[in-house]
């Protein structure tokens, strides 16, 4: 008997979880998957330069988490980087690898942040969107060969003035020393 109601509370929580994936792919605007695949194309095709029309400068190019990263504020502002600076970092950003795997991803990959339940470099960026718009991060971990490893990228987008812009981009390893 017991069970028996093990299974079927699995069964429900399994339900709930796909049909909160489902909601989340149906909250995903055709305004922000348009958006996506365009930037996929643009990366997939090197035209950096139109990239660069839909970041926010300053653009945001290290993480941190709060009570693990003990950064300063002037460290944390190290990692900004402005549209001049840009041309200087465009290739650490959009690499090889990134290229490579921005191209496979779809818009169902990507993340609505909570940011409520967030650390401060999700609230800062959270500043800086359209009120009542959401954070959406794409996360990519990858490994040589395809393989899930230890290398890892992430870019997070929000609407500023009624437009999706690419907010801020970070790595295992820093883009700006």
């Amino acid at each position: 008997m017991l069970k028996r109601i093990n299974v079927k509370l699995y069964a429900v929580l399994f339900c709930l979880m796909l049909l909160a994936a489902s909601a989340f792919s149906q909250k995903l605007d055709k305004e922000f998957k348009s958006f996506y695949k365009g930037f996929q194309r643009n990366v997939e095709a090197d035209r950096i330069d139109e990239i660069k029309q839909v970041m926010c400068f300053p653009f945001q190019t290290i993480y941190w988490i709060d009570d693990l990263n003990t950064l300063s504020e002037e460290e944390k502002s190290d990692g900004l980087i402005d549209a001049q600076e840009f041309e200087q970092y465009r290739a650490s950003i959009f690499n090889e690898d990134v290229k490579r795997i921005v191209a496979v991803r779809d818009a169902e990959q990507v993340q609505q942040i909570d940011v409520a339940s967030s650390g401060d470099y999700y609230k800062r960026l959270a500043n800086l969107i359209d009120p009542g718009s959401t954070l959406l991060e794409l996360y990519c971990q990858y490994g040589e060969n395809s393989t899930v490893g230890d290398d890892y990228f992430a870019f997070v987008f929000g609407k500023i003035k009624g437009e999706y812009r690419i907010l801020s981009y970070y790595t295992n390893t820093r883009i700006k020393e």
